[in-house]
C-alpha cells in the first residue's frame, strides 16, 4: 500500500497546490476518485503531470475500457488534485469495499 498508494506530484505543482509530502490528496478523473499520499518527484522537472504506480488505487482512476487492446490506456488521463487533509487513505480491504462491492 504505502508503495502503490501515492501520487508522485512536480515538487512545484505541490507547492502551487499547498501540499505537503506525505499529505493526502484527492485525484479525480472523469473516471472516478480516490484519495492517496502526496510524494515529490525526483523526476523532472514535469509540471503539470503526475504519477501514480499501478495498483487498485489507480484503477479507480482510468477508463475500463480497452479498445480491442486488453488493457486500459493509464496515460494522458487529465486529473484534478485537491488537499484531502480530513480523508483517509483506505487500505485494501476498505478500498474494494467501498469501491468495488457496488459493481
Amino acid at each position: 500500500m504505502k508503495n502503490v498508494a501515492v501520487c508522485f506530484i512536480d515538487p512545484e505543482d505541490m507547492k502551487n497546490l499547498g501540499v505537503k509530502e506525505n499529505a493526502n490528496v484527492r485525484v479525480t478523473t472523469d473516471f472516478g476518485s480516490v484519495v492517496v499520499k502526496a510524494k515529490k518527484s525526483i523526476r523532472g522537472p514535469h509540471p503539470g503531470a503526475v504519477f501514480i504506480p499501478y495498483g487498485a488505487w489507480v484503477n479507480l482512476l482510468i477508463d475500463p475500457k480497452t479498445h480491442g487492446s486488453g488493457m486500459p490506456s493509464f496515460k494522458g488521463i487529465e486529473a484534478e488534485i485537491q488537499p484531502a487533509l480530513a480523508e483517509p487513505v483506505l487500505d485494501l480491504e476498505n478500498l474494494i469495499k467501498t469501491h468495488y462491492r457496488k459493481m
